[in-house]
């Protein structure tokens, strides 16, 4: 036998003496030291076009080479998390000048207020020059995340999930093809080849494939006409404010909890408005439920007339107003004997029942008077005193 053993290899010393430490880092840990870093150092001036670009280069649906148990949270990031809901941003993120960062839907609702300021700094806000902040966009489109649908393992980043939940995703759930034939099947896509290789409805007969092309026309023409009703309102809209009139007011009308014994077409009122001048009269805006209908309508009502008076008026959402609210356009002529108009449906379905629990509503109102004679003065641009 040898008397030579061959001898371990040595590990290599650093000038010190010790061995290098070895690298243990995951790909979260070194994700969550870039993103923080990041957040620190984002500022207006900071979010180059370079920086930008390097780093989109390598977000387009990129995935991980290990599996990933513990994913960022909004806890471990709190630097990238909107300074208001104090969520990851969804799309665009925003900031102040100061670089506290904003999401798009937080950003909207202070732009909105009378005077909008960051929530963190107090620094003023420009709603009509909002400040991105492109970097912190892509560092979070870095970060790797998880399929919601049951059963899908694939290692994802939040900027390729949403094209993986919608279009990739084998556990996503699709229909048939043949739905519009009067398939009812419903699965995840990796099985849905094998059912389509069996379905019977591909196999109907002429007559009944007519029949259902025949159902399917109908149902879209009436899906049509509700998409393009509120076109019609429009140029409704349109066509009063274009037409001739003897004055046009518009006021911002909030609407209150009203007393027990106000009620609108025999209903109860939910919401009323204290009295506001308007074409030179005194008006008040009064919404009612109607639980059975789902819907959630308004109602004007003059409060000081003894003659006929003709108008057409409208009513439209205020910028801290529920966006579903569809607008109101009519005509009614005001008499001592009909002081308030029919309901006008505003909301229906789930939102009517949102907001009959709600205790204040914001509602802008014009007022078109079709009296005959001359324009007023104040239409016409010209004050009470005389030509200016």
């Amino acid at each position: 036998m040898d008397d030579k053993q061959q001898k371990p290899a040595k590990k290599k010393k650093t000038s010190h003496g010790e061995p290098p430490a070895e690298s243990d880092a995951s790909p979260v840990a070194a994700t969550a030291s870039a993103a923080t870093a990041v957040a620190v150092s984002a500022s207006p001036s900071s979010t180059s076009n370079a920086a930008a670009s390097s780093v989109a280069s390598s977000s387009a649906t990129a995935t991980t080479s290990t599996a990933i148990t513990n994913f960022p949270t909004e806890d471990s990031l709190p630097h990238l998390c909107c300074s208001i809901c104090l969520s990851f941003p969804e799309n665009d993120v925003l900031q102040c000048i100061s670089g506290h960062i904003l999401c798009r839907d937080c950003h909207s609702r202070i732009a909105a207020e009378d005077k909008p300021t960051c929530p963190s700094c107090r620094v003023t806000l420009d709603p009509a020059k909002p400040i991105r902040n492109v970097l912190a966009e892509q560092t979070l489109a870095l970060l790797p995340t998880a399929c919601p649908h049951v059963g899908c393992t694939a290692k994802l980043t939040r900027g390729g999930l949403a094209r993986h939940v919608v279009i990739e995703c084998p556990h996503r759930m699709v229909q048939c093809k043949y739905a519009p034939l009067g398939c009812k099947w419903e699965g995840i896509a990796q099985e849905c080849s094998h059912h389509e290789d069996r379905c019977k409805k591909a196999e109907q007969p002429g007559w009944k494939l007519l029949k259902r092309v025949s159902e399917r026309q109908e149902a879209a023409e009436v899906e049509a006409a509700t998409r393009a009703a509120p076109g019609k309102v429009a140029l409704s809209l349109v066509d009063m404010l274009s037409t001739r009139c003897r004055n046009i007011e518009i006021s911002h009308v909030t609407l209150h909890k009203c007393s027990a014994h106000e009620h609108v077409g025999g209903k109860p009122a939910h919401l009323g408005s204290a009295a506001f001048h308007a074409l030179g009269f005194r008006w008040k805006l009064f919404t009612v439920e109607d639980s059975a209908a789902g819907s959630y309508s308004v109602s004007l009502q003059l409060r000081d007339s003894r003659m006929p008076l003709s108008v057409d008026f409208f009513i439209v959402r205020a910028p801290s107003t529920d966006a579903r609210l569809k607008p109101a356009v009519s005509s009614h002529t005001f008499s001592p004997r009909a002081k308030s108009t029919d309901p006008l449906a505003i909301f229906d379905g789930v939102a009517a029942t949102e907001l009959a629990h709600s205790d204040s509503m914001v509602l802008r109102v014009g007022l078109v008077d079709r009296r005959t004679g001359r324009l007023s003065r104040d239409f016409m641009g010209q004050q009470s005193g005389g030509n200016w």
